[in-house]
Parts: C-alpha cells; structure tokens; sequence
C-alpha cells in the first residue's frame, strides 16, 4: 500500500503541481521582463522582443508535455492549458506591436504619448498577472486576494479602453481634413488596437486564475 501511494504521489499529485505551478512562473518572468523591455526601448528593439518569445515559447512546450502526462492534477487540465495559453499570448501581442512598430519606424518614431501609457498600463497589468501565477504555488487560492488582483487588471483593461478612444477621437480630428496622410492614420490607428489587445490577453490571465481560486473554494 505505501509502495502504491508512493508511486501515485510521485507520478501526479504534488510533484506535477509544483512543476506546473514553477513552469508558469517562468513563464509569467518572461512576460514581465518583454513588457519592462518593450516599454524601456520603447518598442524599437524586435530582436530583443523575438528573443523573449522564443524563451516563452520554450516554457510553453515544456507545460504541454508536463500537462499531456498528468494523471491526477490538481487544476482542469483544459483550464490550465488556457491559462498557459492565455499568458503565452500576451507574449505574442508584444511581438505583434514591436513588428507593427519595426515596419512603420519612420512614422511611429517617437512613440506618442497614449502609446507610452499603454505600455504603462500593460506593464502594470502584467506584473498584477506575476502575482497571481505566484499563488498557484500555495496550497489553496486566497480567494480574496486573488479577486482584488483580478478586480485591478480588468480596471487596467478599461483604463487601456480608455486611452484608446481618447487616442483614436485625436486621431480621427488631426486625419480628418482632406488630403491627410492616410497611412499615417493606419500606422498609429493599428499601434493601438495591438497595445489594447495585448491587455486583453492580460485580463484573460487573471480571470482564468480567478476561476481556479472560485473552483477551489
């Protein structure tokens, strides 16, 4: 019987947990340090962004292999393959606007002044997002805690809503008169709907991990 409980604790239960828990905050350091990154060069180094998803992507794989041979997990498989997901695609929508900036350099260089908040507010975001995937470590999810946390990343995502439609109202009165440069417009009207949907995927992580907290309580 011991040999039996043994083998099944060492195969599932709390070593596949930790290993989950400490993969995802690997991969949670990874999109703090690309958002601190993306924010300090001011979206101008894509070699530097593409470096950070590639070491994202690396921790990714790593998760989908630990997640394919669980037997016993302490999460839903398919919620804790969406959260995987979830914060991997905040990675992406970084990579997405550092392209999108590499691309229209001669246009959006300087980066405007709702772009730089943007990256303020998805850097702060994000680290909101690090802290959550810090408790998946514990023993139980601090339901309250986590919901504060939670609470202040959704207020993130409207405060980015915000900055976006005050932006585009700008955008559309300085573009508006006859004979504007159209692909201006694009350049910085696309800038900040990639920003914007990065802090979507942002908003998705922490009311994933919301869920878990909820399911376990």
């Amino acid at each position: 019987m011991n040999f039996l409980s043994n083998l099944l604790k060492e195969l599932s239960g709390p070593s596949h947990n930790s290993q989950f828990a400490q993969l995802l905050l690997r991969l949670a350091d990874v999109a703090v340090a690309c958002a601190a990154h993306f924010r300090e060069t001011r979206g101008q180094d894509l070699r530097g962004i593409i470096d950070f998803e590639h070491a994202g992507d690396a921790v990714v794989d790593e998760i989908h292999e630990l997640l394919d041979n669980a037997f016993i997990f302490r999460f839903d498989i398919g919620d804790a393959l969406r959260l995987t997901d979830d914060l991997d695609n905040v990675i992406d929508g970084i990579r997405k606007a550092a392209f999108h900036i590499d691309i229209y350099k001669p246009i959006l260089n300087p980066l405007r002044p709702e772009a730089l908040q943007l990256l303020a507010v998805e850097e702060r975001m994000i680290g909101d997002v690090r802290r959550l995937v810090a408790m998946l470590s514990e023993k139980s999810l601090p339901l309250g805690i986590v919901r504060d946390l939670a609470n202040a990343i959704d207020e993130g995502e409207a405060e980015a809503d915000r900055i976006v439609a005050d932006a585009e109202r700008k955008l559309v009165a300085e573009y508006r008169p006859q004979g504007a440069n159209r692909l201006e417009f694009i350049a910085w009207d696309k800038l900040y709907q990639l920003l914007e949907e990065t802090t979507d995927e942002a908003n998705h992580c922490g009311k994933a991990i919301a869920s878990l907290a909820r399911k376990e309580a």
